[in-house]
């Protein structure tokens, strides 16, 4: 299992398309999954039962990736600390090895490309926040984007999971 985080904003998304595409021709089985998906709900709230839901979601996708050999399952967040990389560790079976991947970006960077998303909102302390931790976020491999396109970040993903 892969865990690959950034700032919000930062390409996270668009890498892990690009590494499906990448091993569309090779013989890994490559799947990926975005946990703000599993955040999808109606009425908004962060309480006791949507992180049940969250965390039990996560661990039977874990699981189910695990029990069909998917030889890389691709974990997007923003993964702002290390507690994060800790939850998701700790709802995968104990074979499950982690290997943990942060986008950075410089400032007017991660700017330019959150802001380049229309339906984001504007940039604000919370983001901003978001942004710096995430930056600091201590992890296995750091990927500097500042320059690079989405299909280099993405070499360079497969490349430091070793695919």
């Amino acid at each position: 299992m892969a865990l690959l985080g950034g700032a919000p904003g930062v390409g996270k998304t668009a890498t892990a398309r690009e590494c499906l595409g990448l091993s569309a021709g090779g013989s890994a089985l490559v799947q990926w999954i975005d946990v703000d998906a599993l955040w999808a709900h109606q009425p908004w709230r962060v309480n006791d039962t949507m992180i049940a839901m969250l965390q039990s979601n996560l661990r039977a996708v874990i699981e189910h990736a695990a029990d069909a050999d998917v030889d890389l399952l691709l974990v997007t967040w923003v993964f702002q600390d290390a507690s994060f990389h800790d939850l998701l560790e700790s709802l995968a079976p104990a074979e499950v090895r982690t290997t943990t991947v942060q986008l950075r970006a410089g400032e007017p960077t991660w700017r330019a490309r959150f802001t380049a998303d229309t339906a984001r909102p504007e940039i604000n302390a919370f983001y901003t926040d978001r942004y710096r931790a995430a930056q600091a976020t201590p992890v296995d491999h750091v990927i500097e984007t500042d320059g690079l396109d989405v299909r280099s970040v993405a070499q360079a993903t497969m490349t430091a999971l070793g695919l």
